[in-house]
Parts: C-alpha cells; sequence; structure tokens
C-alpha cells in the first residue's frame, strides 16, 4: 500500500508494544517513519531494521518527554530528518499509578508531564513547523479518561486532558487542513501486562471475547494517518472490542 507516500510521521514511544505496531503499519502504508525512544535507542533502532528489512524508511529520535521542553526538541529533531512532518501520532505515556491521596507530588507532576504536558508540546511545535496540506495529529488515550477506576486517577485525568486538548486543536488547525483525533485503547496485549492474571477477568466483557492486539490499534491509526479520514477531526475513537463498562452491562453479562 501507498497511501502515505511522501508522508513523514513521528510516532513517539515506538520502540515496543503499539507505538512499535503504529510504526510498522504507517511504514507499510508508505510513510517515512521517525521513531522515538526515552532510553533504550537500541529497542528502537531494532524496530526501525524491521522497517527497513521490508523495504521502508525508518529513523530513529531520542528525549525523555517528561522532562522540560524536550518534546519541542523531539519534534524539531524528527522533522529535520526529512526536513518535514505529516503526521505527529502521540503514543508515548505511562507513569506509576496509585489512589490518589497517596501519591506524592513529584509522581503527580511526572504522570501529568509525561500524559498531558509533552501532548501540548509535541503538537503545538507540529503546528508551528508542518507545512503538510494533509497534517494528521493523533493521541493515544486510554479507555481510563472516561470510566473512572481506582489507582489510576491521576493519569485519568491527564488522558481525559489530552483528548479536550485534541478537541480544541482541531478547531484551531482545521482551517489548515490538519485533522486532530484521539484513539483510546481498551486492554491490549503488550508488554506492559504480560505475565499478569487481571487481563484475563477483561475478556469476558468485550464483544469478541478476546484481548486487543497491538495491529488492531496501530490499524485505526493508520486510517485516521490517511486521507480516507480526512472528514474526521476532534473525536475519540475507542478501539476497544466492544468493551462494556457499565455495572449493569456486567451484571447482564453475567447471567
Amino acid at each position: 500500500m501507498s497511501r502515505l507516500a511522501g508522508r513523514v510521521a513521528l510516532v513517539t514511544g515506538s520502540s515496543r508494544g503499539i507505538g512499535a505496531a503504529i510504526a510498522r503499519r504507517l511504514a507499510a502504508d508508505g510513510a517515512r517513519v521517525v521513531l522515538h525512544a526515552r532510553a533504550q535507542r537500541d529497542r528502537a533502532e531494532a524496530v526501525a531494521e524491521t522497517i527497513r528489512a521490508t523495504g521502508g524508511t525508518a529513523d530513529v529520535v531520542m528525549g525523555d518527554l517528561a522532562q522540560g521542553d524536550a518534546a519541542l526538541d523531539v519534534v524539531r529533531n524528527a522533522f529535520a530528518v526529512h526536513g518535514a512532518l505529516d503526521v505527529l501520532v502521540l503514543n508515548a505515556g505511562g507513569g506509576k499509578g496509585g489512589m490518589a491521596a497517596d501519591m506524592p507530588v513529584e509522581t503527580i507532576d511526572a504522570v501529568l508531564a509525561l500524559n498531558l504536558r509533552s501532548t501540548i508540546l509535541a503538537a503545538s511545535e507540529f503546528a508551528r513547523l508542518t507545512q503538510s496540506e494533509a497534517g494528521r495529529v493523533i493521541f493515544l488515550s486510554s479507555g481510563m479518561a472516561t470510566h473512572g477506576a481506582p489507582g489510576v486517577s491521576i493519569a485519568a485525568a491527564a488522558k481525559a486532558g489530552g483528548e479536550a486538548f485534541m478537541r480544541s486543536l482541531a478547531q484551531e488547525l482545521g482551517p489548515r487542513g490538519i485533522t486532530c483525533n484521539s484513539v483510546a485503547p481498551g486492554c491490549t496485549r503488550t508488554e506492559m501486562i504480560a505475565g499478569q492474571s487481571w487481563p484475563d477477568q477483561v475478556v469476558p466483557w468485550t464483544a469478541q471475547r478476546r484481548l486487543g492486539e497491538p495491529e488492531d490499534i496501530a490499524d485505526v491509526v493508520g486510517f485516521l494517518a490517511s486521507d480516507e479520514a480526512r472528514w474526521l477531526t476532534g473525536l475519540t475513537i475507542a478501539a476497544n472490542g466492544g468493551l462494556i463498562t457499565t455495572a449493569a452491562n456486567i451484571l447482564a453479562r453475567a447471567k
């Protein structure tokens, strides 16, 4: 496929998991991909090599998005690789969980910096730099942004804030032909949940009775990055396999 031929895409947090799958998908669609990692360059280079091995173009930039204005430098460095940037996928995220009342200020700041502040900085710098007439900004959110759960309150606030930012940014950048959307994955099989038993409890709550795979999310992002999604902006797409979340539905399913 070549629907992204000639376009340059930066995928943050793309050394593994969903980010790596997104980078591979965009490369398969013809984009020149710039991968990003915080510290493990070798892992990002390994993903880049798999892309090059199939005839794609891939480069790597480094930076700790939670530190100061590093997100600006990551976008600038990615732009400098090809002198252009058409697609920005804001996938990097995570951080320590815990009950809000037990979270020290330093931890709260770190979670917000990685999941929200870096999103704002990176997307704003993309908007300043890109000359693309088909620009795409895609934020990887989470089901926690809309469905409450204990132990994730700070990250949930950050993801919800990211979605709100994207909705308003879509209005600001729309006249330039740039779309801004969010994708909210459900429980997805990655290294982050490997070896844990709780994900198995989620399976019966999905319409398709399985966990998501990174490629399931990557395909949605690939669509949003393409011209076919030109009329979609300011949206959050729940890529969760029909996950049910209300107590009534859970009880009904249990019966």
